[in-house]
């Protein structure tokens, strides 16, 4: 997510790409990706809500 508005930064936290909700089968082998803590507990907390979440290039200007 970061990588998407040009900003490097440590990746610390393993993320589910599909919300488990407490399915153990999807827990333990569904798919995972690299997150900071920081977007994994905003703005991906925020598209699984289903809220609508605008991220921002470098330049200021939004990414579609």
């Amino acid at each position: 997510m970061c990588l998407q508005s040009e900003i490097v930064t440590v990746a610390d936290t393993a993320d589910h790409v599909i919300p488990h909700r407490g399915d153990y089968d999807l827990f333990w082998h569904g798919e995972l990706q690299a997150l900071c803590a920081s977007c994994h507990s905003s703005l991906k907390q925020r598209e699984e809500l289903g809220q609508d979440v605008v991220r921002f290039g470098p330049d200021g200007w939004p990414i579609s």
